[in-house]
């Protein structure tokens, strides 16, 4: 069994607060607007801290400032050319389709090729013909 890290479960803990707050607070001005018996109130605060404990195991790691910087990197990644890079086009990195750019921009890229990308300008990959002898990822 994996051992939970405090200081991340603290931080999701505070992040998870002004919601729960916020949440009592309208909970309990309902109350007077519209008679909501105390059992349900309760209840329903005890249904937001659940679904707080359950979603923890799916989210805390993201909660850890120690988290690899590039766990999300498209850097390295290979795809098929899915419309022709001259220099820009489409790109299929797994099963997700990206505006792709050539980094040498005086060849273009034909349709079914592979890539290799190699940089990130906002949301357009920066890529590379990827030569045939090269491992894929």
């Amino acid at each position: 069994m994996k051992r939970v890290n405090r200081s991340i479960l603290l931080r999701y803990t505070l992040f998870q607060l002004p919601a729960l707050f916020l949440f009592i607070l309208i909970l309990f001005m309902l109350r007077r607007v519209i008679k909501i018996p105390d059992l349900a109130v309760w209840f329903l605060i005890g249904c937001w801290v659940a679904k707080d404990v359950i979603l923890y195991p799916f989210v805390g790691r993201f909660y850890d400032p120690n988290l690899r910087k590039n766990w999300f990197s498209m850097v390295g990644k290979v795809g098929t050319v899915k419309e022709a890079l001259s220099p820009r086009g489409k790109v299929q990195v797994k099963s997700e389709l990206w505006r792709a750019e050539t980094l040498d921009r005086t060849h273009w890229v034909a349709v079914g090729e592979k890539v290799r990308v190699r940089g990130v300008a906002g949301l357009t990959l920066l890529v590379e013909r990827q030569d045939p002898g090269q491992t894929k990822t």
